[in-house]
């Protein structure tokens, strides 16, 4: 019988469920053994949209086609110019008003590693699974181009669940995860120069997302659990790594 869940899963992962049912998805996908291969799929499709969105492009036979269909040879009187003139200038005006970028955008940066943070909860397949960080960091070593230290989590509401190799583009980057309770927290670090933008600390609808850069490497975390938590892991690292 199919999962009640199950009609919910393009909702989730295009983080377009109200925050509260994003935990209980989240929640749902470590019991169900239907939605996680659902989510995986729809992550699988979402990335080849993606990537052939980057691929193809329209002809310029296409666009000139278009351009003719929409500005036919006709002759138009000089007092209906001095009409369309301005009523094309507010459309121009408009449509820049709606294309123009917005302050509060997601980054497609943020939305990718989102991205890879639902693909980790659905399909709960770490490159290195472990909970001590002695064991975890070597496992990085001569995978990346650059080191970077793990706090300390003794005593603290953190638990170390593992690690992935990651990549933004062509380069190469960590996943560092953890948990706290019933939420999973991704943290991702990269070179700097390898990663765009800094975009500080902002809610991407479910999820919160912390970035900040330090010692040359940008780092990102991401998660389901609230900003306290998120700021008490962000605070840590920083510690852990500070000159």
């Amino acid at each position: 019988m199919s999962c009640q869940w199950r009609d919910k899963v393009a909702l989730y992962v295009d983080n377009e469920l109200e925050a509260p049912a994003q935990q209980q998805f989240t929640a749902h996908l470590s019991s169900c053994t239907e939605c996680p291969a659902a989510v995986r799929e729809q992550m699988e499709f979402k990335k080849a949209l993606r990537l052939a969105g980057r691929s193809f492009s329209a002809p310029p036979e296409l666009h000139a086609e278009i351009y003719r269909s929409l500005h036919p040879h006709t002759t138009t009187s000089p007092w209906w110019k001095w009409i369309l003139a301005p009523l094309c200038a507010m459309l121009l005006a408009a449509v820049s008003f709606l294309l123009w970028p917005k302050s509060g955008s997601t980054d497609p940066m943020v939305s990718g590693l989102v991205d890879q943070h639902i693909t980790m909860l659905a399909s709960g397949r770490l490159d290195v699974l472990n909970s001590d960080s002695h064991t975890v960091k070597p496992w990085y070593q001569g995978k990346l181009p650059f080191t970077f230290k793990f706090p300390e989590i003794k005593d603290s509401p953190f638990t170390l669940v593992g690690g992935n190799l990651v990549f933004a583009g062509q380069n190469p980057g960590a996943e560092v995860v953890y948990q706290i309770r019933q939420h999973k927290i991704s943290v991702f670090v990269f070179q700097a120069r390898d990663a765009a933008g800094n975009p500080g600390s902002n809610r991407d609808q479910s999820f919160t997302v912390n970035a900040w850069r330090q010692g040359g490497l940008q780092y990102y975390l991401v998660t389901d659990a609230n900003k306290e938590d998120a700021g008490k892991l962000v605070t840590m690292f920083q510690g852990a790594n500070g000159s």
